[in-house]
């Protein structure tokens, strides 16, 4: 699967703020750790901002900050509103040419609906911990029932 740069620096910004919890943190010095422009991140911000994840803090010693904690956070619900490709997509305006169409869309939702599945059962708390949550091995997820997530 691969993500917009857009989708990528979002939960990148997470991650950063994740590490530092109760901290402001000027866009900028993220910008330069990721070495991603300042106007973009403004942009990607601004849309965590909107959805909640974030504080966003003007003037000078301004920055930006979780606005919940890191547990709190999802990230299949992070990408939902970050990724448009994970968005489902409007039916209406898919070509239906032969009945394979249909079969075909309804594989690819399916495929979606898993993706996004897996997704929100982390949170960004987890993705920052530095624990291994994935291994060939076949470790649990801790919240896991037996259902093992291998990559």
């Amino acid at each position: 699967m691969m993500l917009t740069k857009y989708a990528d620096y979002s939960v990148r910004v997470l991650m950063y703020l994740a590490a530092r919890p109760g901290k402001k943190v000027p866009i900028t010095a993220i910008a330069d750790v990721y070495n991603i422009s300042r106007n973009h991140l403004m942009k990607v911000s601004q849309n965590l901002a909107r959805h909640g994840y974030i504080i966003g803090y003007r003037g000078k010693g301004g920055g930006i900050m979780l606005a919940r904690p890191a547990r709190n956070i999802n990230l299949g619900q992070v990408l939902a509103i970050a990724e448009p490709n994970l968005r489902a997509p409007d039916p209406a305006l898919l070509p239906n040419v032969c009945p394979a169409d249909s079969n075909f869309h309804q594989i690819l939702e399916k495929a979606r609906e898993s993706c996004l599945e897996v997704l929100s059962s982390y949170t960004l708390a987890e993705l920052v911990s530095g624990a291994e949550l994935i291994s060939g091995s076949g470790a649990e997820h801790p919240r896991d029932n037996g259902t093992q997530h291998n990559g």
